[in-house]
């Protein structure tokens, strides 16, 4: 009896310990976009700093409302910092380095028995814009199923991500962070392709890339990114007797400059015989800068190449379109026979405009 008794008083002394322990601390305040709206439907996540970053796993997340208010309940005291996302809109959370704006501080804020509640406006960093691309085999020019690509923050290369595809697509799409980044693409048996400075000795990439690239919000960055076999095939295999020749290419002449606007453009190539259509593609290069000017080869490659135009079924040997920017871009056709068999496609030709 007596141990009964001794129980239930040490039973009613722990119990104003555990009220304490469960009490309600308060994180309330409002979500704005980058322009300062209020924002309704963000994901809004109370953080603890520690020694590198902030600790994701354990965060404390709610909704805001239809007027873009929030009130996160937290059952511990502490330092806090106050986060906020929509990753099915494109704003990416900074909690993630690769996101995160270097110059930006998340608010913070400091719970305890004698504050426990605290106010806060918390804003959105940019929609992000995309980085996208297709990865081809330099040799036989099809796709490249199996490969992983890296990019970072062009500032730390500590703040980085990576996408793994496995696919026969050969693409890849990754949100781009508000920051200028690097990249660079990995696959087995082929060479790395480097963006960035890195060295690239590439027939149809370039041998150097600029140093950073910059998708500012709601944008997209194209890449027709080619991968140079370890170990290439002969020289000059065997060819397909049952491919149809390359078409002759007569219009524009290989690096035409045009000092035109707008930038209407008309191909032009001898037929085929055996034809039943043609097909054209159409990349667009990057236009270095005065500074990257003094650092690259003057080899007429095309930079960092990226999908502009793909045309199929086209019954005349013409094709004619209004090309992006002021910059240089390069295009081929081939055939295809009765037989819907691709033809043999011709060397890439380069054309730049001026304006």
């Amino acid at each position: 009896m007596k141990n009964i008794i001794h129980a239930l008083a040490i039973v009613f002394v722990c119990l104003p310990i555990i009220g304490v322990a469960q009490s309600s601390y308060t994180i309330s305040g409002e979500l704005r976009d980058d322009a300062g709206q209020l924002f309704s439907g963000g994901n809004v996540c109370a953080l603890q700093p520690v020694a590198r970053g902030l600790n994701v796993r354990d965060k404390v997340c709610v909704e805001s409302d239809a007027q873009g208010k929030f009130v996160i309940n937290i059952s511990q005291a502490g330092t806090y910092q106050v986060v906020a996302d929509k990753l099915s809109a494109g704003y990416m959370p900074t909690y993630f380095p690769f996101y995160k704006d270097p110059k930006a501080i998340n608010p913070e804020v400091r719970l305890s028995p004698g504050n426990p509640t605290a106010n806060v406006s918390v804003k959105l960093e940019p929609q992000s814009g995309f980085i996208t691309g297709k990865v081809i085999d330099e040799a036989t020019d099809r796709r490249v199923p199996k490969f992983v690509v890296w990019t970072w923050q062009a500032r730390d290369p500590n703040a980085r991500t990576h996408q793994v595809v496995n696919g026969q697509s050969g693409t890849f799409r990754i949100l781009a962070p508000n920051e200028p980044f690097r990249m660079r693409v990995e696959a087995d048996g082929y060479e790395d392709w480097v963006m960035g400075g890195g060295v690239l000795v590439s027939l149809a990439g370039a041998k150097k890339g600029p140093g950073s690239m910059l998708v500012r919000s709601g944008n997209k960055a194209e890449f027709a990114i080619y991968l140079k076999p370890k170990n290439p095939p002969p020289a000059d295999p065997a060819p397909d007797p049952t491919r149809l020749p390359a078409p002759i290419q007569l219009a524009p002449v290989d690096n035409q400059v045009f000092d035109v606007f707008p930038r209407n453009t008309k191909l032009e190539w001898n037929p085929v015989a055996g034809a039943s259509s043609y097909a054209v593609e159409v990349e667009a290069c990057w236009s270095p800068s005065a500074e990257e000017k003094k650092r690259l080869p003057v080899d007429q490659e095309c930079t960092n190449p990226s999908s502009f135009e793909e045309k199929y079924g086209l019954r005349e040997t013409a094709y004619e379109f209004i090309f992006k920017g002021a910059q240089p871009g390069r295009w081929r056709v081939w055939a295809v026979g009765q037989d819907h068999k691709p033809g043999i496609k011709s060397p890439w030709r380069r054309f730049t405009y001026l304006k």
